[in-house]
């Protein structure tokens, strides 16, 4: 946790007040939801063909 408060207060432009690791981390999770939210959607999976199996001799 205090890496990620770390990491938070560089990448914030606000650094002369001190904030508690909670709205650190809530801050983290709005910027993975704005992440998620641009990221384009992912396409759905193609199943993949059955396997053709030999008929032995």
């Amino acid at each position: 946790m205090d890496t990620l408060h770390t990491v938070i207060r560089t990448i914030s432009t606000e650094t002369k007040s001190r904030r508690d690791h909670l709205s650190v981390f809530r801050e983290f999770l709005a910027h993975l939801d704005r992440i998620k939210r641009e990221a384009p959607a992912a396409s759905p999976r193609r199943k993949a063909a059955p396997i053709k199996r030999r008929t032995g001799k």
